[in-house]
């Protein structure tokens, strides 16, 4: 079973015991800590590893949302709050980086299990995606040169299109290069450990996902494909 670390960040104490209160049905999760002050909160997690934090927004040092633009690390993140209400559309822009849930205190109980289930999800979704980036890293490998081109390093390609016998190289600063090659040539060429093939015309670099839901793929923001 996985384990899991996370921390209480609010300025009101009772939070930290309801929440502490709530976890015991999940052995499987551990609180390493709580601060009733985003600061101190921040200088833990400069040397410290932790897979989700419970963030309330109305502070005095800084609001939830200060706290999450100045969080120099990607972790996953439940707002808690007593005003869900007027705090709810200024929140929905974080659910694009790392934000499981919105929730109001009162709620909490009956919505952790559901809290719990997405987060696990989506922290199983990016520890695939963060191994696929550092496999690919350590490969240095290119795409073969047409005569008087440059090498084209595999890791600069976000995604090909094929139609019929040409193919769409899309790079990762937006220029789009043209090669002549039919499909199997070039499913010769790319590596499947991080090249998929998302459609029949269609190919990802797995490392430039940066979402993906049972029905749609979205690739180093340019691209996104109804599967």
């Amino acid at each position: 079973m996985e384990r899991y670390k996370y921390i209480i960040v609010d300025d009101e104490y009772p939070t930290h015991l309801t929440v502490q209160h709530h976890f015991k049905p999940y052995p499987n999760y551990e609180c390493a800590g709580t601060f009733l002050g985003p600061q101190k909160a921040l200088i833990y997690l400069q040397d410290n590893d932790i897979d989700l934090i419970f963030l309330d927004i109305k502070m005095p040092e800084m609001n939830g949302f200060q706290f999450l633009e100045t969080l120099q690390k990607n972790i996953f993140v439940v707002i808690l709050t007593a005003y869900q209400e007027e705090y709810g559309l200024e929140a929905h822009q974080y659910y694009d980086k790392d934000l499981v849930s919105f929730s109001n205190k009162a709620q909490f109980f009956y919505y952790l299990p559901k809290i719990l289930a997405r987060f696990e999800k989506m922290y199983d979704e990016k520890k695939v995606i963060d191994r696929a980036k550092q496999l690919f890293k350590n490969e240095i490998k290119t795409f073969p040169k047409m005569k008087s081109d440059k090498a084209i390093l595999l890791a600069d390609i976000v995604y090909v299109t094929v139609i019929g016998h040409n193919m769409v190289l899309k790079m990762k600063n937006g220029e789009e290069i043209i090669y002549r090659m039919t499909l199997l040539e070039l499913l010769d060429i790319l590596p499947t450990d991080f090249f998929f093939q998302i459609r029949r015309n269609i190919l990802i670099n797995i490392e430039y996902v940066t979402s993906f839901t049972n029905s749609s793929v979205c690739v180093g923001g340019q691209l996104s494909i109804t599967v």
